[in-house]
């Protein structure tokens, strides 16, 4: 990096700030100070203990950096709780206490300190919290739901000072909840720390000046996830919830705290005509130490081969053992043309961004593939899962038309020898919609056997247990794929809580719609949970509120039509939901 070149990461900022300081210091200067340095000391042991830096104070204020969120809130609450318990005792008029804002955003480092509109918003949110309160922004928001025991509210979008655009707030009770309250007030999306080696990894830097070759960097990135999502012995964070690194300089513990990852990868790759430099650094962050680092000068052509050598470097390091059909298929061999492999490495760029548009520029790449490198199931396979998408998410109409052609290609993808689960997966869940239970659960739990670190695999497996009428098991296997998952999709929060509904838990099923709800308000079928939910609770009043909503969202809407999308193995399991909704007073 240059001198001229600015440093900047994504940190956890709290801002901390003693309210009525003035006031208390011109009626007792001595005490105020004095109370002022044991009020410091508890916050600076907190924010120690917490693996906190402060980079900023003024004499009753201070500004802190946490490499997590999870870390700030919880230094927060235990300094207001201190700080409580050290003004026992106090007249009111002599009680000191301290208003506190979190943010989590991007920052400009300048030696040691920290300047940006990430630190600017933690501060105007700490001038708007209680006196001894907590108010944090909606990106902090979204990485501790679920992970912590005290209440969090929503307080509203508020326009900060100088700051563009609404800020999405909550207040944080000090106050923890008990444990059955906390269960059963959480969205039942906490989960507990996978057993297996938990790896995430940072978007490779393309260095060069050449925009149009990003891709190399991302399809590198894509190709060793792609092979390590096939590991049994691994817990691998999905690609697309790392994605807004890219471009970004973020350190390896900040990745590991964010995502809850001991190990990182990170790599930048170099192309000069038709040779690739690669260099990779895998960092476990708990000891703090670069387990390997390596750089690769190869030609172009045998980019895979640099691809496998980093993956088997990685399996070495985590010491992963392997089952014997796991080295017989996660290994890319028989891509070998230099097209096939350019256009795996671009349609991947495409497809993990997860929309309308790159989608389809991703099936037309994927379908090049398959042209140019017949004998590899990597192009049928991904072909597949972007006519599935197209249908699933309603990107195409008519939708039938796409899952038709998924269907056809996932068949073709299960035909290879060294098939890698996706077209089971996929066909899996088309089975489903044509009434083929048995064989869709086979197929669903064959996708998810083979691709131990897909979300799609287990959250496709879930949705089919649901519907075939196992719904505790289906909780555990969309919970899987959401703590794959990291960034939660709404779909995915609306699979598992009508999981939680279908097996009798309509109190964390309410929690779970109602925070799909909130990543996407104008999710109905969300809305339709939640009405039969309220309905089975007996809150008869609530299911018809929500229920005047579905019909808002959807003058459409009709029961007879949300029947048809809903393949329960059991009819009576459909009758018990479609009579709740019926009462609520959604139409037939």
């Amino acid at each position: 990096m240059t001198d001229d070149q600015v440093q900047r990461r994504l940190t956890t900022i709290l801002a901390a700030d003693a309210v009525g300081f003035s006031r208390l210091m011109d009626a007792d200067e001595e005490a105020t100070l004095r109370t002022l340095r044991d009020h410091r000391e508890i916050i600076d042991f907190l924010v120690s203990s917490h693996n906190g830096r402060v980079f900023g104070s003024a004499g009753d204020s201070v500004i802190v950096e946490f490499p997590s969120p999870v870390e700030a809130v919880r230094c927060a609450v235990e300094i207001q709780s201190g700080i409580q318990k050290s003004n026992s005792g106090f007249p009111e008029e002599r009680v000191m206490r301290f208003r506190i804002g979190i943010n989590l955003g991007d920052v400009m480092v300048e030696g040691e300190n920290l300047l940006g509109d990430a630190v600017n918003i933690a501060s105007r949110l700490e001038a708007l919290a209680d006196a001894g309160g907590i108010l944090i922004s909606g990106t902090i928001y979204d990485q501790i739901a679920g992970k912590i025991t005290n209440t969090v509210e929503f307080d509203g979008e508020k326009t900060l000072k100088n700051i563009e655009g609404h800020i999405r707030t909550y207040r944080v009770s000090v106050e923890e909840t008990n444990g059955e309250t906390s269960q059963r007030n959480s969205t039942g999306l906490e989960f507990d720390p996978p057993e297996r080696p938990c790896i995430a990894i940072i978007p490779f830097k393309f260095m060069g000046s050449e925009p149009n070759k990003d891709y190399l960097a991302d399809g590198l990135r894509f190709g060793i996830s792609a092979t390590l999502t096939q590991l049994s012995g691994l817990f691998l964070v999905h690609a697309p919830a790392l994605n807004s690194y890219r471009g970004k300089d973020v350190s390896a513990p900040t990745v590991g705290a964010e995502f809850g990852a001991r190990y990182i990868l990170e790599g930048a790759v170099q192309q000069a005509g038709n040779r690739i430099r690669v260099t990779v650094q895998l960092t476990d962050v708990e000891i703090g130490q670069t387990i390997f680092a390596q750089r690769y000068d190869q030609v172009l052509d045998d980019i895979f081969q640099v691809q496998d050598e980093i993956t088997r470097q990685i399996i070495s390091a985590l010491n992963i053992e392997l089952a014997t059909n796991e080295r017989n298929r996660i290994w890319f061999g028989k891509l070998n043309s230099p097209e096939a492999v350019e256009y795996y490495y671009r349609g991947a760029s495409h497809f993990y961004e997860l929309n309308r548009e790159d989608n389809a520029i991703a099936r037309g790449l994927f379908e090049e593939l398959y042209r140019v490198q017949p004998d590899s199931v990597v192009g049928p396979s991904y072909v597949s899962v972007t006519h599935w998408m197209d249908g699933f998410f309603f990107w195409t109409d008519p939708g039938a038309r796409s899952m038709k052609l998924a269907a056809s290609w996932a068949q073709k993808a299960m035909e290879y020898e060294d098939n890698n689960g996706i077209g089971h997966a996929v066909f899996g869940h088309l089975l489903l919609l044509e009434g083929r239970y048995e064989e869709a659960l086979a197929l669903c739990k064959t996708g998810a056997r083979l691709r131990a670190s897909c979300p799609l695999a287990h959250a496709l497996h879930g949705l089919v247990l649901n519907y075939c009428g196992d719904a505790h098991s289906a909780v555990q296997s969309v919970k899987e794929a959401l703590n794959l998952e990291k960034v939660y999709p709404a779909w995915l929060i609306d699979i598992l809580a009508a999981a939680y509904r279908d097996c009798g838990d309509v109190a964390l099923s309410i929690p779970a719609a109602k925070e799909s709800l909130r990543i996407n308000p104008r999710n109905n079928d969300a809305r339709v949970i939640l009405c039969s939910d309220y309905g089975l609770a007996s809150d008869r009043d609530a299911a018809r509120r929500i229920a005047d909503e579905v019909i808002t969202i959807d003058p459409t809407f009709r029961l007879s039509d949300y029947a048809k999308s809903q393949p329960y193995k059991d009819p009576a399991a459909l009758d018990r939901v479609m009579n709740v909704l019926r009462d609520a007073g959604l139409p037939d």
